[in-house]
């Protein structure tokens, strides 16, 4: 795995308190025996990493590749929960479940790297925790925007809610230019989600690619132009006809802060 794998972290319910309670009958009535009541619980980082687990099952078979990511991102998610770069839910994971887990916390989610141990059927084992326990604190501190890869990474993995309403360009092709000349023609294919609202756009291609957020700058009949928030990226659509999806045939992503452009291109053909 080289390291933008793993500075990424791609080397890639409902909380229920189990009780019981045996209730002693008074013997008198100006005594009575008060109720003994026995609780069972479970840690909620375990209860948290079980469900996550269970409901990435539903989405893509069990490996060590899977399991290393899950477990990386869970970490971030409950480490950065509460703060403003986590703008979304896990709709899969009951609400008060997450309440009774601190944010901020490293020694918290440091819990998760072992029960993935546990709920990993066999594929995730001792130096993969030791190597996610690092790894997710260094994804943190490193990376600005790192919310923004969490929320890619949920919705891809675990096709939270959040991501419903995106739309899906399918690119079989992808080029690299640089100074208007194409340098790279890679019949590699890219799955692109994109979305408008009010002016405001969102961008993000799994699982490399953060979520990118900015403003629509410029309309033409046949085009659209848009910022992202940090300047770091200018994006072109290019429609044929109409500004609908269907008509939507190439995407242009500038790349201000690399000097370059990718290309992510409807069919194979020129």
């Amino acid at each position: 795995m080289d390291f933008f794998e793993f500075l990424f972290g791609k080397k890639e319910g409902k909380s229920k308190e189990q009780s019981s309670s045996q209730v002693g009958q008074p013997q008198n009535v100006t005594n009575p025996k008060p109720a003994q009541v026995k609780f069972s619980s479970i840690d909620p980082v375990e209860q948290f990493v079980k469900e996550s687990v269970s409901d990435l099952k539903k989405h893509a078979s069990l490996d060590t590749k899977g399991l290393e990511a899950e477990a990386i991102y869970l970490a971030a998610f409950l480490y950065m929960k509460d703060s403003y770069q986590i703008d979304f839910e896990l709709d899969y994971i009951s609400s008060n479940l997450l309440k009774q887990i601190p944010s901020k916390n490293f020694s918290v989610s440091d819990k998760v790297f072992n029960y993935m141990i546990k709920y990993g059927e066999g594929h995730y084992g001792a130096e993969e925790r030791d190597y996610g326990v690092n790894g997710y604190k260094m994804n943190i501190q490193m990376c600005s925007d790192y919310g923004n890869y969490i929320k890619n990474y949920f919705i891809r993995a675990h096709k939270i809610e959040a991501g419903q309403d995106y739309i899906h360009f399918s690119s079989p092709r992808n080029c690299l230019w640089r100074n208007g000349v194409k340098t790279t023609d890679s019949p590699t294919q890219r799955d692109v989600y994109y979305k408008f609202n009010n002016g405001s756009f969102e961008f993000m291609i799994p699982p490399y690619n953060p979520l990118v957020t900015g403003q629509v700058v410029k309309k033409t009949d046949n085009t659209l132009h848009c910022e992202s928030n940090d300047g770091k990226r200018t994006f072109v659509f290019h429609f044929n006809g109409s500004l609908k999806p269907e008509c939507l045939d190439l995407i242009e992503m500038f790349r201000n802060d690399k000097g370059d452009m990718v290309s992510y291109h409807k069919t194979l053909e020129e």
